[in-house]
């Protein structure tokens, strides 16, 4: 039989291929229709409130007379950024995340290098790290401020049985203790969640490399530094990512356990955002604070997320 004749009687490469792209196409136009009810949701969330807050800036009105709304252009963002309490409230912010994540990055990785080796006792030890990460802010932070009470709190009582202090201490009453309280218990809450990150990161480590390490004559400290550490890197950049953006919208358990105070001490941007919209009513220099705090807080993670992905390459 002639080869023409073999080959007119096959289906050509044209009508494959537009058949495949028919099924690829019909397979992608069901799977947007499943996941656009999702998506919708989520736009209806975020999208209209930010157009809201984005409205909202360029005017001044409160909450007790919202009909006297008037346009005010970029007033609201220059009283924001000219007025001193704010400024000193966002290095406030600022301080808050790098001491409560550097701290929770330090202990979790240290958890986390003792609990990575499989066993039942590790097992155990990790359900218990995982405890204060499920119990929610606002308890923790009315069990911590029981705890911190200097008539009847665990911590003052047994401060002064060990003989570490002569007489309660009022921890919620100077900045220096306050400061100690709010750290504390983010770090209390939070270190298991880093912890649990560079487990995985760990386990997930080949072996090789270690061995190859020991062979040559690295002892155990050179051996995680030159070798653990460096593969590591990009869980540690990413529970950093996920950390940071958690500190900085921390809010409830400040706000139950100090209300920013003593004085101002501690006060976070988020308590700044619920005095000026809620307290003061001045809704649009809450706004306007809101979008100066959403712009930082973006070019925060965009380098984060830079720093990730340079270190996932490093790794291929």
């Amino acid at each position: 039989m002639p080869i023409a004749e073999i080959t007119g009687n096959r289906p050509g490469i044209e009508g494959i291929g537009s058949s495949v792209t028919r099924r690829v196409g019909s397979e992608g136009a069901v799977g947007w229709s499943l996941v656009s009810p999702a998506v919708a949701i989520l736009l209806l969330m975020t999208v209209a409130p930010t157009i809201y807050l984005l409205q909202s800036s360029f005017f001044s009105f409160t909450l007790l007379n919202p009909e006297l709304k008037r346009f005010v252009g970029l007033q609201n963002f220059v009283q924001v950024v000219l007025d001193p309490t704010i400024r000193q409230d966002i290095l406030v912010t600022l301080l808050f995340v790098i001491l409560a994540v550097g701290i929770e990055l330090l202990v979790g990785l240290i958890l986390a290098v003792a609990l990575a080796p499989r066993s039942f006792g590790n097992t155990i030890g990790s359900t218990i790290l995982l405890l204060p990460f499920a119990v929610t802010p606002v308890v923790s932070a009315l069990i911590w401020r029981q705890l911190l009470n200097p008539n009847y709190g665990w911590i003052d009582y047994y401060l002064q049985r060990l003989g570490i202090i002569g007489r309660p201490i009022e921890w919620l009453s100077s900045a220096p203790t306050a400061w100690a309280a709010i750290v504390g218990l983010d770090v209390w809450q939070w270190t298991p969640f880093v912890a649990l990150i560079l487990m995985a990161g760990l386990q997930g480590i080949p072996r090789e490399p270690q061995e190859a390490a020991a062979v040559d004559g690295a002892n155990s400290w050179q051996t995680f530094w030159h070798v653990t550490l460096p593969q590591l890197r990009p869980f540690i950049a990413l529970a950093v990512l996920l950390r940071l953006v958690e500190a900085f919208k921390t809010f409830g358990t400040v706000q139950i356990l100090t209300g920013g105070g003593p004085g101002r001490s501690t006060e976070l941007i988020n308590l700044t955002l619920y005095r000026v919209g809620l307290q003061d009513f001045q809704i649009g220099a809450a706004a306007a604070l809101g979008i100066l705090f959403l712009i930082l807080l973006s070019m925060i993670v965009s380098q984060l997320l830079k720093v990730l992905g340079r270190n996932t390459e490093l790794l291929q």
